[in-house]
């Protein structure tokens, strides 16, 4: 745990109260996403959309699927309030979005929305981890395709039985139709940024980002992805965002077809953060490669036996409700 706090010093608030005022503590998560199964994301009918330039110095305009933030975060939180509640770290009371405590880790990382008059949590914190829409390297109409289904009678066709004037009939169930998904093995960039997290915290969230297996619509049978962390930076104000990251990719990368080749898109992912960052007017440190391994193979071996230091960590953590 101390060569991640090491590796991590500067990013992290390291009082353990809360913090009440911005202190310009940033840590950036910079992620490829990869779809390992047949992935839905959408907030309406049909994927995600949105019409961009394909690259900063590729002009031309491609349509790219979008990963939401809200859906992102929200299954991210999912996994962390198992963990909470599995080691009872949370009230069983605390429900998001109807009556959220305001005092669990998660409420203190993620924000809580205001409560019922009268409740002791009454008022709101807004979440400190930063998030915006992951966008796809690769443009819809390549990565996307539709597929047809059906529901099944018990029957186990699609014929149903019906009943009339005392006869059983078999009739054709109406029940087609279509869902456009994103195929197996397509990279989303993305960038959560941590602000002002203190140290349990940090660890809380990025735990949360590597334990999450599964984002997007019907995820009991698809949405099964990989999130692998390309690099963290560490800095005194935000930094670019994932739609400019992953233009930036997009110019360096020579071979543009389903699929990439996954080493090569983290090399260009890290050498266009190298750029970015170059016009960036902060101070900023930045962990990679074997640094980020050490740090990936202790955050696993703290999460694989937890109740040797992380659930005391997590007990204590204070709440903006705590002196």
């Amino acid at each position: 745990m101390d060569k991640i706090k090491e590796l991590l010093k500067g990013g992290y608030v390291e009082d353990g109260s809360f913090p009440l005022k911005p202190l310009g503590k940033y840590i950036h998560i910079i992620l490829r996403t990869r779809t390992l199964s047949e992935t839905i994301f959408r907030t309406d009918e049909g994927l995600t959309i949105e019409t961009v330039k394909a690259g900063i110095n590729d002009n031309n305009e491609i349509q790219r699927v979008i990963m939401s933030k809200r859906k992102r975060i929200a299954a991210e939180r999912r996994i962390g309030r198992e963990f909470l509640m599995n080691y009872k770290l949370k009230d069983e009371s605390c429900e998001i979005n109807q009556s959220m405590c305001g005092r669990c880790l998660d409420c203190t990382v993620y924000g809580f929305a205001a409560g019922e008059k009268g409740k002791e949590t009454e008022g709101a914190l807004k979440s400190r981890v930063i998030t915006e829409n992951a966008y796809s390297i690769l443009p819809y109409e390549m990565i996307s395709d539709v597929r047809t289904f059906n529901a099944l009678s018990e029957l186990g066709t699609m014929m149903e039985k019906k009943e009339k004037k005392e006869k059983i009939e078999l009739t054709m169930r109406q029940s087609l139709g279509e869902n456009e998904y994103i195929k197996p093995e397509v990279d989303f960039i993305d960038i959560e940024t941590l602000k002002d997290l203190r140290f349990a915290e940090v660890l809380y969230a990025l735990g949360n980002i590597l334990r999450t297996k599964r984002y997007g619509a019907i995820d009991s049978r698809l949405g099964k992805v990989k999130n692998e962390i390309i690099a963290i930076i560490i800095s005194d104000a935000e930094i670019f965002g994932s739609l400019e990251l992953t233009k930036k990719v997009w110019d360096k990368l020579e071979v543009k077809e389903h699929i990439l080749e996954e080493n090569i898109v983290d090399e260009k992912i890290l050498e266009s953060v190298k750029e970015l960052l170059d016009g960036e007017f902060c101070k900023y440190k930045i962990v990679e490669k074997n640094d980020l391994k050490v740090l990936k193979d202790e955050i696993k071996s703290i999460y694989l036996k937890p109740e040797d230091n992380l659930i005391s960590l997590f007990k204590n953590v204070k709440s903006i409700f705590d002196k």
